[in-house]
C-alpha cells in the first residue's frame, strides 16, 4: 500500500487550524469563569458526578446558587423562578434540589427544594418545588463544630429565632459576612440590655449558668434543741455543645455529642451542728434557654435543651464548720457509640476549718440533664441524652489516736446515664448507658 503523500503547506494548515480551536475553547473557559459572579468554593465533582463542597459530597442533582442567582430568584409558596437569566438557571430542571441562602433586612431564609415541574409564565420560567428528602441532597460527608452561646446570638431563620451556623462550601463568603455582622449586632444589644433571669436563688446571667444555694439537710434533734445541717454551694458554669454529623450513600450514619461545662466554679461551706446520716438532697432543677441551631441552608437543624442545680450529698459523725474547698475547671459528656466522661477540677483553695468535732464525708456538685435533638426540616432523624453529674468528694477525719491528726482528701467526680438514636429504619442506630463513673485525685493534706 502506497503512503499517502502531503504537501508541507496542507500539514501547517492543519497545524495553525487545532492551535486557533484550542485558543479558542481555552477563552472562551475563562471568559465563563470571569461572568459567574460570586463563586461558591466548589471542588471539582468526581468521576461520578457529585459535587464536593467542603466537607460535604452532594447529590448529582443538587445546585447550589451563587450570589448572582440568589439575587435574581423569587420565592412564593412552592413556587420558584428568577428576575434575569443567570449561568446556573439553564441547568435547573425537573428532579434538580435547589439550594440557596438569601439574606433581606437582617433575615435569613434558606431555600431547600426539589423541582417537580417547569412551566413558563410569561417571559419567565416558574419551579414548582416541593420539600427536599435528606437522601436527595446530601450523599455523603461530615459537619462538625462547637456551639458556644456566650459567642453567638439568636437570629430570624426562616421566620424563627436560631442560632444559625454557616456550613463551608454552601454559603458564600460575602453572605457569611453579612450574617457575622449580623450576630455582632445582636450580641451588642444583648450586651446594653443587660437582661437577667431568675428563679428561687439561682440565676442565669447572659448564657453563664450561676447559682447561690444554702441546701438544708435533715435536723438532729441533740436534747432539747434542733441542730441545723446545710451546705452551702455557689458556683457555675457556661454550658457548650460541640456536635459531629456524618453521612455515607444518603444516610446518617454517625451521631455524637459533646456536652461540655466550660469555666466551671465551685466553692462549698458547711453547717453541721450534730450527727447526720447520709443524706442526698433532690436537685432543683433550672433551664438554660438555648434556641434550635441551624446548620446553614443543609436542611438540618440541632435542637438542645439542657437543665441544670446544685445538689449535695453527706453524712457526719458530729459537728462540723469549714470552708470545704473552692474550685475551678472543666468536664464533657461524650454521647454517642463510643461514649465517654472526662473531669478536670482544680482548687483554688483548700479547707478553712471554723470547728470539727468529728468526721465528714460529702458530695457536692452539680446535676445536669439534657437532650440534643437532630432534625432534617421537620422530621426527626436524631437524639441524644444526658442525666449527669459533676461533683466535688471531700472527706475529712479527726483522729486522736495514737497520734493526733485530721487527714483531709478531695476527688473530682463524674458520671451519667447516656443514650443517642439516629438514623432511620432500617439505617436506624441506638443505644444505652445507665452509668458511668469516674473519680480523679484533686487534693489531700492533713490539717493538724
Amino acid at each position: 500500500m502506497k503512503k499517502r503523500f502531503q504537501p508541507p503547506s496542507v500539514r501547517k494548515l492543519y497545524t495553525i487550524v487545532f492551535f486557533s480551536l484550542f485558543l479558542s475553547f481555552v477563552l472562551s473557559s475563562c471568559s465563563r469563569d470571569d461572568t459567574t459572579g460570586n463563586k461558591l468554593p466548589e471542588s471539582s465533582a468526581n468521576n461520578s458526578g457529585y459535587k464536593t463542597y467542603g466537607d460535604l459530597v452532594l447529590q448529582k442533582n443538587v445546585i447550589v446558587l451563587n450570589d448572582e442567582s440568589v439575587q435574581a430568584i423569587t420565592e412564593n409558596d412552592q413556587q420558584i423562578s428568577f428576575n434575569y437569566t443567570t449561568n446556573q438557571t439553564d441547568s435547573i430542571k425537573e428532579g434538580t434540589v435547589i439550594v440557596a441562602t438569601k439574606i433581606e433586612n437582617d433575615k435569613i431564609r434558606n431555600i431547600l427544594a426539589k423541582v417537580v415541574s417547569v412551566s413558563g409564565m410569561g417571559s419567565q420560567t416558574v419551579f414548582r418545588t416541593t420539600s427536599a428528602k435528606l437522601e436527595e441532597v446530601i450523599y455523603s460527608g461530615n459537619i462538625s463544630g462547637v456551639y458556644d452561646p456566650s459567642q453567638q446570638a439568636s437570629l430570624q431563620v426562616n421566620g424563627q429565632q436560631a442560632n444559625y451556623v454557616p456550613v463551608e462550601g454552601l454559603i458564600s463568603q460575602a453572605a457569611s459576612a453579612k450574617i457575622s455582622n449580623m450576630e455582632a449586632k445582636a450580641i451588642n444589644i444583648q450586651k446594653s440590655a443587660n437582661i437577667e433571669k431568675s428563679a428561687i436563688s439561682n440565676t442565669i446571667n447572659f448564657k453563664y449558668f450561676s447559682f447561690d444555694k444554702t441546701i438544708p439537710l435533715p435536723a438532729q434533734q441533740v436534747g432539747p434543741v434542733t441542730a441545723a445541717a446545710d451546705i452551702n454551694v455557689k458556683g457555675g458554669f457556661t454550658p457548650k455543645i460541640k456536635y459531629n454529623i456524618s453521612f455515607s450513600l444518603g444516610h446518617l450514619s454517625s451521631y455524637y455529642v459533646d456536652f461540655i461545662m466550660d469555666d466551671i466554679s465551685l466553692q462549698a461551706l458547711a453547717n453541721i451542728q450534730g450527727k447526720l446520716g447520709y443524706t442526698l438532697s433532690v436537685t432543683d432543677y433550672i433551664n438554660i434557654p438555648i434556641v434550635p441551631i441551624v446548620l446553614g441552608p443543609t436542611g438540618l437543624i440541632i435542637s438542645p435543651t439542657i437543665a441544670a442545680g446544685p445538689y449535695v450529698g453527706a453524712s457526719a459523725t458530729g459537728r462540723v464548720q469549714l470552708q470545704l474547698f473552692s474550685l475551678t475547671g472543666k468536664a464533657n459528656f461524650l454521647v454517642g457509640v463510643k461514649p465517654d466522661l472526662n473531669v478536670n477540677l482544680q482548687t483554688i483553695t483548700g479547707p478553712k476549718i471554723t470547728k470539727v468535732d468529728g468526721e465528714l464525708a460529702a458530695e457536692v456538685g452539680v446535676e445536669v440533664k439534657g437532650a440534643v435533638g437532630l432534625q432534617f426540616l421537620t422530621a426527626s432523624i436524631a437524639n441524644s441524652g444526658i442525666r449527669g453529674r459533676v461533683a466535688a468528694v471531700p472527706s475529712l477525719k479527726l483522729e486522736l489516736v495514737p497520734n493526733r491528726s485530721m487527714p483531709f482528701e478531695l476527688k473530682g467526680k463524674i458520671q451519667a446515664d447516656m443514650f443517642y438514636g439516629f438514623g432511620i429504619p432500617p439505617f436506624r442506630y441506638e443505644g444505652t448507658f445507665p452509668l458511668l463513673n469516674k473519680e480523679i485525685p484533686i487534693y489531700k493534706t492533713n490539717l493538724l
